[in-house]
């Protein structure tokens, strides 16, 4: 995701985001296709490591931008050392690769992208710092999955050789929030495919996927993967969209109003300018907001809490460890409200033994101040427990 491209989605939470999810434990029942076939080993190198990728951050707006496009973000060498010293383990790097791919059949890319993404790759791993990079915003992909499996494959090919002899804290990841087109059902067998691809030349690697619907955990239900040891599944979570998108001016007329604080009910009621014309939905969620109190707002906690409860539920059946790739809350926001939910996402993930990764580094969900050199006022309290 990135500060320019998440208008897409509001579409695809909007409707979810306005309902809480419910509280109570939810005994899991396996509905996956019979193909996915459980792993019974939880000591398996997938198992192994996730616990590599506990603590993480995106460097959003940053590789995944085209060439010729500047999205804002510049990473220098010593940053790397600044997310190491503040509690961060891994880094995740979105990157396009498509976008420096040449004409079929080859797909040749670029080594200026490879020069750029080693720049990342090698200074974090000199932090020991593990690292993931993807395909991101590959939107050929999402309208025409099939039209597009083979450029697809011949990218994973030549990152998987350009990176095989790096050491195995170095991840991919093998698509980002696949959507439209690209639901979960198709992405099954080109994911399978991208596996045995890149196991041809990293038998060792650790690969993470993604379900379909932009990486929302109630897809994990349709995933079928194949009987790979060392696969971990990454999920994303912005809800309360309404809250964590606030302000957002690519993100559509929905999250205009600002001075939504975290978590809800607000001291005194939140009333929107009437001037934004805002859907009975989002009017209906703000009641709610208003009213409703702190167990059962859908301003708070409750909005993620079941989903990644009945994710750990999931993964616990399926012998498959879970991930949190993306959270976060645009600086729109008020930054104790930012740090609330910060928070709150974090002890929830700990509560399920799930890690994370926040989006961003220092792009518009930003943790760190590249300017003054620090981390913005509560959020390291907030994802590490303590203040420095």
């Amino acid at each position: 995701m990135n500060d320019f491209r998440k208008i897409r989605l509001i579409l695809a939470l909007a409707f979810v985001s306005s309902r809480a999810q419910p509280a109570e434990d939810v005994r899991f029942k396996p509905a996956n296709p019979p193909a996915m076939q459980p792993l019974t080993n939880h000591d398996s190198p997938a198992y192994r490591s996730a616990r590599l990728f506990l603590h993480g951050v995106n460097l959003g707006n940053y590789l995944e931008a085209p060439p010729g496009q500047n999205w804002g973000v510049t990473v220098a060498a010593g940053e790397f050392a600044a997310m190491r010293r503040e509690g961060f383990d891994h880094v995740r790097v979105p990157v396009g690769w498509h976008h420096y791919a040449g004409p079929a059949p080859d797909f040749k890319l670029s080594p200026a992208i490879f020069a750029r993404a080693d720049f990342v790759v090698t200074n974090a791993l000199d932090q020991h710092l593990a690292v993931m990079i993807n395909i991101h915003h590959f939107d050929e992909l999402d309208r025409d999955p099939a039209g597009t499996t083979e450029e697809f494959l011949k990218i994973w090919r030549q990152v998987a050789v350009h990176y095989q002899a790096f050491p195995n804290p170095l991840a991919f990841e093998l698509d980002n929030e696949p959507h439209n087109q690209a639901t979960t059902a198709l992405m099954n067998p080109i994911y399978a495919r991208a596996i045995a691809e890149i196991r041809q030349t990293n038998p060792r690697r650790t690969i993470f996927v993604e379900p379909g619907h932009w990486g929302n955990m109630d897809e994990l239900k349709n995933l079928v993967l194949p009987p790979d040891d060392n696969v971990i599944v990454s999920v994303h979570c912005y809800e309360p969209f309404y809250f964590t998108h606030q302000g957002a001016t690519w993100a559509g007329p929905d999250v205009k109003p600002t001075g939504i604080v975290f978590p809800g009910p607000p001291a005194q009621p939140f009333v929107p300018d009437a001037r934004l014309n805002l859907k009975p939905w989002v009017l209906d969620w703000i009641k709610k907001y208003n009213t409703l109190p702190a167990d059962e707002n859908p301003n708070g906690p409750l909005a993620f809490t079941g989903k990644l409860k009945s994710a750990r539920a999931w993964s616990d059946y399926y012998g498959r460890p879970v991930h949190l790739g993306e959270f976060g809350a645009y600086t729109k926001a008020d930054p104790a409200s930012r740090a609330n939910y910060y928070s709150a996402v974090r002890r929830a993930c700990e509560n399920n033994s799930i890690g994370w990764c926040i989006w961003d580094w220092s792009a518009g969900f930003r943790y760190w101040d590249p300017v003054a050199n620090r981390a913005l006022p509560g959020m390291h309290a907030a994802l590490f427990g303590k203040t420095k």
